[in-house]
């Protein structure tokens, strides 16, 4: 299915290039130009999409990491553990908003 998909962003700036001009520096500089314009914008899909999901695991892992660093901290089976684990949802949890907003 992905190569599918490639073929068809590197096929159709090629066809459409071909078949608009005569000359053939002007082919290949218009057939550069479709396929560099048809990768960025994928490259930029493919960020955005990255980086929502990034931001969702990191907040529900901040949570959950959180919420067992506070059972451990203050059940008082493992002080330094919990203790850690709390500091490590919180930094966790401002990574996560620091990449909400790039």
């Amino acid at each position: 299915m992905i190569r599918i998909i490639v073929a068809v962003f590197i096929l159709a700036p090629l066809v459409a290039a071909a078949t608009n001009s005569t000359d053939p520096f002007a082919k290949i500089n218009t057939i550069i130009e479709n396929i560099l314009k048809s990768v960025e914008s994928f490259l930029e899909n493919l960020k955005n999409i990255l980086k929502t999901h990034i931001i969702s695991i990191s907040k529900t892992l901040s949570v959950i990491l959180g919420l067992l660093g506070a059972f451990l901290y203050f059940s008082g089976l493992n002080k330094y553990s919990g203790r850690g684990m709390l500091i490590g949802a919180v930094l966790l949890y401002l990574m996560a908003e620091f990449v909400n907003t790039l």
